[in-house]
This record gives C-alpha cells, sequence and structure tokens, in this order.
C-alpha cells in the first residue's frame, strides 16, 4: 500500500497541482513567526505544500500591454484550482481521521496591534507563508525579490498549503548548489514603486535555509503599487497596468508612506464595503461576476526559468507605456492624447481625451469592473459637464 506522503501528492497532481512537497512543523521552527502552521492548526505536525504555474503567453501579453484581462482571468482560474485541490486534500485527510486545514490563499492577514481593521493595517503579516512553507517542502528557494522562484516555472507560479495534525515525512529543501535565483536582480528593475532595493540586502532562514533577499521598503509600499494606487515608473516612461497617479513622490520614511497607504485605504472604495474579496476572499474568488483585478506583481512576472526570458521580460516592461482607463472599466495602453484627471479619491486618473465626451452605454455594475474604476466613471461621468471638471480636464 502506498504510504500517506504518496497518496496525497498523487492526489494533489492529478486536480492539478504542477509542484508538490511535504514539510513539518519542527523543520519550519526557525522560520520567521509566519511560518508557524500552528498558528491556525495548533495541533498541526506538517504541511502539504503545492503550486500552479501560471500561462506563459498570456504573462508576456500581460507585461507588454498587449492585453491585460487575460491574466487576471488566469490567476482567477488558478487561484479556484488551489482552493479545490486544498478542499480535497483536506476532506481527504479528515476523512481518514486527521485534522487539516486549507490555509487561505490571499488577504489572511494577521491582526495588528491599533489597527481596526485592514485599512489601517501596515505589516501584512500572513496567517501562513506558502512561500516559506513551498520553501521548506522543496518547492523552489526565494528570488532576490523575496517571492518563491522555482527551477521549473521560475516565479510564474501561484502557492497554496494545507496544515495537517498528520506526522508526515518532510521532503528537503532544493541545495544551494540547484538555486534557481542567479542575483540578476532584474525584480528590482521592474517594480514602478522601486519597492525592492538593487544593493541593500536582509537575511531570513526557514527550515535550515538561509536566503539573502533584498531589504525592501516598507509593506505598504508594495500595497500602494500592487494595488493600483500609484502605477507609474520613476523614469515616467512606463507603468503597470494601473491607470492612476499619486502625483507626488513616495515618502522615503516608513511613518510618512504608511500615514500615506491608509489615507488611500480609507478612500477607497473597496475598503468600505462590509463584504468584499478582502473580508471573504474564497467567495469573492468562486463568484463568477467577481473580476481578479491585477495590475502589477512585475517582480513575479518578469522572473522566468531562464537568465535569458529575464532579460528579455524587463525590455518589454520598460518599453510597455504607461496604462489608461476606459469608461467601460477596462485598461488600456495610453497614447499620446492621454490626460490625467483629478478624483475625489486622493488620486489622478489617466484616460484617453476621447473617452471623456463620450456617452457612457455600459452598466456601471457589469462584470470585470474594479470598485475604484467603477466609481471614478461614475464620477467623471457626472461632473464632465460642469465648469468645475472641465478645468480639471484642461
Amino acid at each position: 500500500m502506498d504510504s500517506i506522503e504518496t497518496r496525497v501528492k498523487s492526489l494533489a497532481k492529478s486536480l492539478g497541482a504542477n509542484l508538490v512537497g511535504i514539510t513539518t512543523t519542527e523543520a519550519l521552527a526557525d522560520g520567521p513567526p509566519s511560518a508557524d502552521p500552528r498558528y491556525l492548526l495548533p495541533s498541526a505536525n506538517s504541511a502539504i505544500c503545492f503550486a500552479v504555474s501560471l500561462d506563459g503567453d498570456i504573462v508576456q501579453e500581460f507585461i507588454s500591454k498587449k492585453n491585460w484581462r487575460p491574466h487576471c482571468e488566469n490567476r482567477k482560474t488558478l487561484v479556484k484550482k488551489l482552493y479545490s485541490i486544498g478542499e480535497t486534500l483536506t476532506e481527504q485527510l479528515r476523512s481518514e481521521g486527521y485534522e487539516a486545514v486549507n490555509v487561505d490563499i490571499n488577504a489572511n492577514y494577521r491582526p495588528e496591534k491599533g489597527a481596526k481593521d485592514i485599512t489601517e493595517m501596515t505589516e501584512f503579516h500572513p496567517d501562513f507563508s506558502h512561500r516559506y512553507g513551498a520553501l521548506a517542502a522543496g518547492i523552489g528557494r526565494l528570488g532576490w525579490s523575496g517571492n518563491l522562484l522555482t527551477e521549473e516555472y521560475g516565479a510564474l507560479v501561484e502557492l497554496g498549503s494545507v496544515l495537517t495534525s498528520a506526522a508526515l515525512r518532510s521532503d528537503k529543501p532544493i541545495p544551494d548548489k540547484d538555486h534557481p535565483c542567479d542575483n540578476c536582480k532584474m525584480c528590482s528593475l521592474v517594480c514602478p514603486v522601486e519597492m525592492i532595493q538593487p544593493k541593500a540586502s536582509t537575511q531570513v532562514t526557514v527550515a535550515g535555509i538561509t536566503e539573502t533577499i533584498s531589504c525592501k521598503r516598507p509593506n505598504t509600499c508594495c500595497w500602494i503599487g500592487c494595488t493600483g494606487y500609484e502605477g507609474l515608473s520613476a523614469s515616467k516612461t512606463w507603468s503597470n497596468w494601473s491607470p492612476y497617479r499619486l502625483g507626488q513622490s513616495l515618502p522615503t520614511e516608513k511613518k510618512e508612506l504608511d500615514a500615506l497607504c491608509v489615507s488611500l485605504q480609507k478612500k477607497d472604495p473597496q475598503m468600505q464595503d462590509e463584504v468584499s474579496s478582502l473580508s471573504d476572499y474564497r467567495n469573492a474568488v468562486f463568484d463568477p461576476d467577481w473580476f481578479y483585478y491585477t495590475v502589477c506583481g512585475f517582480c513575479r512576472s518578469v522572473c522566468a526559468s531562464s537568465h535569458e526570458k529575464r532579460v528579455a521580460n524587463r525590455k518589454l516592461i520598460i518599453n510597455s507605456g504607461t496604462a489608461a482607463l476606459m469608461l467601460d472599466g477596462s485598461h488600456v495602453k495610453a497614447d499620446d492624447n492621454a490626460v490625467r484627471v483629478r478624483t475625489p479619491f486622493g488620486l489622478d486618473v489617466v484616460m484617453p481625451r476621447d473617452e471623456l465626451s463620450k456617452k457612457r452605454t455600459e452598466n456601471p455594475n457589469r462584470s470585470g469592473q474594479f470598485p475604484l474604476d467603477r466609481e471614478v466613471i461614475e464620477h467623471l461621468c457626472q461632473h464632465r459637464n460642469s465648469a468645475e471638471a472641465k478645468s480639471r480636464f484642461a
């Protein structure tokens, strides 16, 4: 009869996992707090970690600004797959008499002292780190960006984990000699908010492995960039897929950066909803009308499985131009006639000038429109004929 380790790995792969590994609570004991599986499952002895790969061709279209939505839709499909894999593994383990928990894929942050809700969070420490689990389970290693890199797919993977009371045999981490990161630091060159510092480093130890990674700027810097509050690079020649602009440089001090992030979150329509993807991520992912809004993640998207591809991807990104918002909620590559318009949300939005004179015919609540985009479009449509609006459009 096959061992339980063989059975759970085979089950995960039959459900679509590209990579699967196992680690233990004991192996993770030397890691940061978010590497401790007992936070979610006090009886945890093991973690089953798994990865699914993104569509490389779709990623290419995303980073070159040829097409926005397919990458968002691909991510949603894969996250649903991760949840399904995790739930099936959890049910199987429970049927055999073990306790098990399927770790949420995203938005599972530990409470922070003084933060009433997620709008006031500034650290964003997960309940359990899929990256640390995957490192310990031999799926990949941490690259300079801090993202998990695999030999087969580079950083182009989504991760999931199941924690269990079953005492499973641990896989070994990938040894240093086979580390998939070649320290090219392309990740630091394609972050529009310069989250990933190219020279300063720090170290993190997990399962006896010490990784040297970038000493990144505060987590609120990443939140501002990947949420899309600011998408423009320092050179102002390219952006991620966000059409929003702060109109100011990001603060260098953590206290000021944190305060800016909190103020933006307080104005963000998505953050005001009692029920949103941030409060119930799993249900949002399985809602057919919910759009997996993705505007950045370039630090991961650049990191293909070979050095040559990483260099090529960096060129695609820095030559991709900037993004603009259409009245139907889609994001497109901005042309020379794009203009910046103020919004009530502490941000400017970039739009093609011709869009400002169009009559909106789309349903503002249609599938695929993000709350901030929807509210900005509603505001522009209500005020574009007023004298105040005209002066802003000029």
